[in-house]
This record gives C-alpha cells, structure tokens and sequence, in this order.
C-alpha cells in the first residue's frame, strides 16, 4: 500500500493513500428491528417476550406504543447505532448511552437517537435509554468488537517534523475539537449522502499507524497487535513506546488526481475553513444536531466559513496539503464530536434517511 500519510483530522493517524438485535425487551412491549422482525418472530426463536402488535410507524406517532427500532442488528465498534423510539412525543427528548446523557431529536415518528461507536472506544454491552411520560424506556445493547489493524509508516525528514511540532499540533488540536463539539438544532439534510470526491478508498477507518523518518515517504509495513496508539491524529500528542509519534487513523482516505473536485456529500454550513499542521487545508461542514463532516489536505479551498451548502456543492480540490505525502482526500465523518466509520454512516436506515426535510440551503 503506497502511503499518503494523509493527516486524518484531530483524531486519525496521518492518512496513506494506498443491532445487536433488538436487545432486552420490556415485557410489556414490542420491540422491532429496522427489518420489521417484531419481539413475536424473537419468541419463536427462542428468546424475548411476545407482546401484541402495534400500529405501523407510519400511523403510530400519535401514541407512544413503547417500540424500539436498532439497526444494524450486530453494531460493531467503529459504526453507528440508529435508533428509534415509536410514539415518545417529548417536547424535550432525553436520551442516556452507558449512562451519560446522549443528544437526541424529535421527528415524525418519535424520538431518533444516533450513537456513534468509535474505534477508541471498547465493545461490551451497554444500556440505551428513551425517558417517556409513561417510564423509562431501556435497552441494553451489544457492540461487537472489531480489530482495525496497525501499520508502520516512513516520512521523509520534511514530513517527520509535521508529527514533531507538538506544542502546535497541540494548539490545532484544541481548535478543532471546539468545532467538532458543535450541536446545532436544525437538520439541514435528508436522503441518501453521496461520496464527497470520486476516486477509490485505499486506507480504511479506525487503523493504528505508527511513524517513523526514513530517506522517502512510500513505504508501510502492517505490524502485529502488540502495539498500541494513543488517541486519535491531531488530538493527542502523546508517544506509544520508545517515543514513537502514533495516531488512530479517524477517516477514510480516498486517491484522487490533484485538483479533484470535492463536493459537499449531503446539505450544511461550513463550520470552519483553516489550514492545520497535520490536516493541512480544511473544511468542516455541519449538518446539523450532531452531524460534522470533515475534509483534509485540499490543494485549494472554494467555500467560506458561514456559506450554506446543497448537496452536491464544490467545496474545495483535492491536494496534499498537511501530513500527505501524495494527493487524496482524508473524509471523516463525527457524530456528537465522535468519529465513525464514514461508510457506516452512508448506510443508514430509511427511518433515519428520509426522515426530515432539510432546511433550505443555498445552491
């Protein structure tokens, strides 16, 4: 794999170009999974407890019928957990993951929360919960693990000096983590997002890479499981053993020709429009209650932080800007300030999907 360390935002190693089933249920209610498999499919399999049928979700917003939709089925960490409360018809939602509160929205059918499940966060299983007029409606959860793999990567000694600045990766670090916590109220999108540049993804999600200076920057070497980073690029500056800079790599990378456009994949706001130590030219987009998508090592820059974006926009060209040693864009996508994998995302529900119409943007 031809490397492109490509600075994966604040949280990934430089980049290289190269439900649980419905969990436990109420014995009182139904629970489905986003397939329309319902807790009476569940008994004859052997396990939850049948309950009469409610209204379809299309007809039972009306009242709270007490059902919860996960998907997927088997979330895995790294993905996303979509989840949906029939009914729940709270002015103010409120939503708990692993105990701590987690943002959620009202929509037409009842309360939609979304979970993000990073790499540098454990599998187990884990309680979700809805809070209702009528109780507490509660879920527990199992995430699956997952092993992202780890690679050594060689920079020339320009490039090594990028992962050395410490004090100032430090300072960007901080920069971005105040954007990427961003929670804006308003959905700004629906329907299917599409890939925000065309080319082929070469490096994956989640991959633990380690660097080390070399007299050229393309080479990598996949490493066993024995070593570890700590934290996710751009926003930890601590060493692994024997003082070596390691991230976790918090994106995608996707090859393309320099001056590749790259397009909004779905409507939103710039958030920020900067120029980073590891991430190089960047652009975050806000979509809206939770939702950020982040663009790293652009050659060139064409939005300003403020502009309304349709899907589809122009927001910049494809460089390798920062900590990339060839042309790609590093795509990342963070729910609640969380990364997940951006392909996890695209392959949300239709309960999620059409839900809403976005808030008109500006062409």
């Amino acid at each position: 794999m031809s490397v492109i360390a490509a600075g994966a935002l604040a949280f990934s190693t430089a980049c290289e170009v190269v439900s649980n089933k419905s969990a436990k249920q109420d014995t009182t209610t139904l629970v489905t999974t986003a397939t329309g498999a319902s807790s009476s499919d569940t008994a004859a399999a052997g396990g939850g407890v049948p309950a009469t049928p409610p209204d379809s979700l299309a007809t039972s917003a009306a009242r709270d019928t007490g059902v919860v939709t996960l998907y997927p089925e088997r979330p895995v960490r790294g993905g996303v957990l979509f989840a949906l409360a029939e009914g729940v018809a709270s002015d103010i939602p409120r939503c708990s993951w692993k105990g701590a509160q987690l943002p959620c929205a009202r929509v037409s059918k009842g309360v939609l929360a979304i979970v993000p499940l990073p790499a540098d966060e454990a599998a187990g299983t884990f309680t979700l919960s809805f809070d209702r007029p009528a109780g507490r409606i509660t879920r527990q959860v199992t995430v699956a693990d997952h092993d992202f793999g780890r690679e050594l990567v060689f920079l020339d000694s320009a490039h090594y000096a990028l992962v050395k600045r410490t004090s100032d990766v430090a300072r960007d670090a901080r920069a971005l983590r105040g954007v990427l916590a961003t929670e804006s109220d308003v959905r700004r999108w629906n329907g299917k997002w599409s890939a925000p540049v065309q080319g082929s993804r070469s490096a994956g999600y989640g991959v633990e890479r380690f660097y080390y200076r070399a007299a050229d920057s393309s080479r990598a070497i996949s490493l066993g499981p024995d070593m570890k980073t700590r934290g996710t690029f751009g926003l930890d500056t601590s060493a692994a053993a024997a003082n070596v800079p390691s991230w976790r790599h918090a994106g995608v990378d996707i090859a393309a020709a320099r001056k590749s456009s790259v397009n909004a994949p779905a409507a939103g706001i710039v958030a920020d429009v900067g120029e980073y130590i590891l991430t190089g030219r960047t652009v975050i987009i806000d979509h809206g209650q939770g939702v950020m998508t982040a663009y790293f090592h652009l050659d060139t820059v064409l939005v300003r932080r403020g502009d309304q974006l349709s899907a589809g926009k122009r927001i910049g060209r494809v460089g390798a800007t920062g900590l990339a040693t060839g042309p790609h864009l590093h795509y990342g996508v963070y729910i609640h300030g969380k990364d997940v994998d951006p392909a996890a995302w695209a392959a949300m529900p239709a309960f999620v999907r059409d839900e809403a119409k976005p808030k008109s943007a500006a062409p």
